[in-house]
């Protein structure tokens, strides 16, 4: 081939290397913070639960989280949430305010800023259990330290109004066969309500309560371990609440046609002049660390008042359930984890980045459930976030974004959505 020729074949050649270039107009650099991006990594150890991996926790945690029977009794606001009638028990899951066909969110309260739980209003948006488990610290303000242990909040008026006790026997009752084969040691045969020694376990009962402070230590051992147990059977279940492969994914992998031109300048906003990724970096799309962001605390059911991070502290130091615990499988990690934890007057009003996967389907956004579209969000980000109405210090400022960079800003986080949770994994399995 003449020099000519050979030079013609270059340029088409370059002409079709660009034409199939996923990342034509990005420089190196962009390149290189999207592969950061992508793709989400092996689910994380968790050393301070032994059966974290295991498939027939996981079963049986499913089952847990779909699992009525132990509720505690219906006030107003579980009656307004559509959970019941008055005074009803058994009417409230896990599954009550992550609900499996709606990326595990609450779509059910009325409002639905706030979850409605047995007995009283939360004080947070429910947060999606999809990809939960790339997070460092769980809740909005953190307040726990693994994943298994939001599980062991089942008394609480706004979660299940439940008693330690109930649930102990309930699993007795309805699932002993799957959590002796799971759970070393096995259930405790005086839990048998025709067991001659059956009154060492009340019916139900709280630690607070007369029955249960009437209870040996050793007994008191027994309940909270099955409590422990249970709790760490639906951290379980919730590791294969992973959503992967989103068209954001293909796209880094070399797909040029898995996103739109519009998303791709999104992508562009996303990196530059949004000042998205100083925070939601990362396969998760977040830091995993707390930022005060100057959400205002307004809504219907919202405390005037949220300390966030700064608030949560005490609490991880003081529950009887952290990794650092007893009831952990890895207490020495637990305490390694909390050790450093100090109440800094910075975390005051801040909370957790929430990770950008799956954000599409995840509304209303903020801890307060305040924004009912990515627009919204957008825009508040845009004007600097708020002057007033929430705790500490804002950290944002305001942006100067144009009508089109939120359009396409918009458009790019849409492209985060990965495939849906499989059906079997969303399927109530509980016992009657």
């Amino acid at each position: 081939m003449n020099k000519p020729f050979r030079n013609l074949a270059a340029v088409t050649c370059m002409l079709c290397a660009c034409g199939n270039d996923p990342f034509s107009g990005f420089t190196a650099t962009q390149v290189q913070q999207l592969k950061s991006f992508s793709p989400l990594p092996p689910i994380p150890a968790d050393t301070t639960n032994r059966y974290a991996d295991s498939p027939a926790a996981a079963a049986l945690g499913q089952r847990f989280f779909f699992d009525r029977a132990s509720a505690g009794p219906l006030g107003q606001s579980g009656v307004s949430g559509g959970l019941g009638m008055l005074g009803e028990t058994g009417k409230v899951a896990c599954s009550s305010c992550h609900m499996p066909q709606s990326w595990f969110i609450d779509t059910r309260s009325t409002p639905n800023n706030v979850s409605s739980g047995a007995n009283g209003f939360q004080t947070r948006n429910t947060t999606s259990l999809v990809n939960n488990v790339f997070y460092t610290w769980f809740n909005s303000n953190g307040g726990r330290d693994t994943n298994w242990v939001a599980g062991t909040a089942i008394e609480g008026a706004s979660n299940a109004n439940a008693t330690r006790l109930t649930l102990a026997h309930r699993i007795f009752n309805a699932y002993r066969a799957d959590y002796d084969a799971v759970f070393t040691p096995q259930l405790d045969p005086a839990l048998d309500p025709n067991a001659p020694d059956h009154a060492r376990f009340p019916p139900s009962g709280r630690t607070t309560d007369p029955a249960w402070q009437g209870m040996t230590a050793g007994d008191q051992l027994i309940v909270n371990t099955i409590l422990a147990n249970f709790a760490k059977a639906i951290g379980a279940y919730q590791r294969l609440l992973v959503s992967r492969d989103a068209p954001f994914d293909k796209w880094v992998a070399g797909d040029g046609s898995a996103i739109t031109d519009s998303a791709k300048r999104g992508a562009k906003v996303f990196l530059g002049k949004g000042g998205c990724a100083a925070c939601h970096s990362g396969p998760a799309f977040t830091d995993n660390l707390f930022h005060n962001l100057g959400v205002p605390q307004t809504g219907p059911n919202i405390p005037a008042s949220d300390e966030g991070r700064f608030g949560a502290i005490n609490g991880l130091r003081t529950n009887m359930f952290s990794g650092a615990s007893q009831f952990s499988d890895d207490p020495a990690a637990g305490q390694a984890k909390l050790s450093p934890l100090t109440q800094n007057p910075s975390d005051r009003g801040a909370f957790r980045t929430a990770s950008l996967r799956n954000i599409a389907q995840t509304a209303p956004y903020m801890h307060t459930g305040g924004f009912a579209t990515l627009a919204d969000v957008i825009d508040f980000y845009d004007q600097g976030g708020s002057d007033s109405g929430h705790e500490g210090t804002k950290e944002i400022a305001p942006l100067g974004l144009t009508a089109q960079d939120k359009t396409d800003l918009v458009a790019f986080l849409e492209t985060l959505t990965g495939e849906p949770i499989p059906g079997n994994l969303r399927q109530d399995t509980s016992a009657p």
